[in-house]
């Protein structure tokens, strides 16, 4: 489980504003006892998953590793696009150097010609215009221009051909790395099939272990406790931080905010259902695993770990008390801290936590109170 501390006390230190009559010594104060807090929530989310069982805390590992994994191949692939860019800029850049080489040779070869011609015929120029001193300057002139004309055309030769030879260097070490990056995406892509063919077993395990019907809802709804204090818990820190949030308010956006993504919604909201016993409390919406997962609105991701029953989890504080939940993901691409903009790419959908249907889990609260996606999203 990553951490949260350091999060919200460096949150409170970018964030926070030492307001009129407010010593430093508060702040610190503030600062402290918010630490304290989330150490204690840190404490209690490690004692939680301690209980779970030896197949769930290895049903969290793979999901976990198949979300690394997922994140590194997603990186890999948008550094190997960057550098294709790049590789096509420079071959265009390649290009024009040697076509200004090309015509740089023919401009200096024909100067040099010029040069030559005239150096065979300068002295015999100079003895037959002694009689006449200004064609003598004039054949000087002319002959020292030729020779300052021919130096600068070979100096911009020159810097032409340094520059392709940097150009095509730069376009050598890109290759090289397009190919180290090709294989290291396919080595990737080996582990991520084993951690997949790994998970399998264990949901088959898992799904053996499941027992009646009412245990599977005793099961779940513990699982939506275990979640619900989580949630209480960061909206508690969150509140204490007193983080102030600049630009347009969420509530502004009802009803016009933008789904995290696309699909089907197999449940209705706030009806509890046993095909669906943890999604009463928003939507889950069917999706190809895989598919990307956004940010409904701007905020701060202050949770991005696994949660039993959830699976893979985001957390998003928006401001005044709202917080959007993104569960049952295959891949977090996000972690705790890091700023977020709406549309912006978080997550990919999938079945982590045990879960059979791959979809994506979404919820919206304010302070704690579920909120239905209806009311919300376009």
């Amino acid at each position: 489980m990553r951490l949260l501390v350091g999060f919200f006390v460096g949150l409170l230190l970018l964030n926070s504003q030492v307001s009129y009559g407010e010593t430093q010594q508060q702040v610190e104060a503030r600062m402290q006892q918010l630490q304290s807090d989330i150490g204690s929530l840190q404490a209690w989310l490690d004692e939680a998953q301690s209980k779970a069982s030896n197949i769930q805390q290895q049903l969290r590992k793979n999901n976990q590793a198949i979300s690394t994994l997922s994140k590194a191949i997603k990186e890999n692939q948008d550094n190997a696009a960057q550098a294709q860019d790049l590789l096509a800029k420079l071959q265009l850049q390649s290009s024009r150097f040697q076509d200004v080489l090309a015509e740089q040779e023919q401009q200096l070869g024909a100067q040099l010609r010029r040069q030559y011609q005239q150096g065979q015929n300068f002295t015999s120029q100079v003895l037959l215009s002694l009689d006449d001193p200004r064609a003598v300057a004039r054949n000087m002139a002319y002959y020292q221009y030729l020779n300052q004309d021919s130096a600068e055309q070979m100096a911009s030769y020159r810097q032409t051909l340094d520059a392709l030879i940097l150009v095509q260097q730069e376009q050598a070490d890109i290759a090289l790395e397009l190919k180290l990056a090709k294989q290291q995406l396919l080595a990737q892509n080996e582990d991520l099939q084993r951690a997949k063919t790994q998970l399998a077993q264990n949901l088959k395990e898992l799904n053996l272990k499941k027992g009646t019907q009412s245990e599977r809802l005793a099961t779940a709804k513990a699982d939506q406790k275990q979640a619900q204090d989580l949630l209480e818990q960061i909206q508690i820190a969150i509140s204490k931080a007193n983080i102030q949030r600049e630009g347009m308010l969420i509530t502004q956006a009802k009803g016009s905010l933008d789904w995290p993504l696309r699909g089907k919604v197999l449940n209705k909201f706030g009806v509890a259902q046993s095909n669906f016993p943890l999604s009463q409390q928003g939507w889950l919406i069917a999706a190809p695993e895989g598919s990307d997962v956004v940010a409904v609105f701007d905020g701060q991701v202050v949770f991005s770990d696994w949660l039993k029953g959830y699976g893979l989890v985001i957390i998003i504080d928006h401001g005044d008390g709202f917080l959007s939940l993104y569960g049952q993901n295959q891949a977090l691409f996000l972690s705790t801290g890091d700023k977020v903009s709406a549309q912006q790419l978080i997550a990919s959908s999938g079945r982590s936590g045990g879960n059979s249907m791959a979809a994506l889990y979404f919820s919206l609260r304010q302070n704690g109170t579920p909120l239905n996606p209806k009311n919300w999203l376009e």
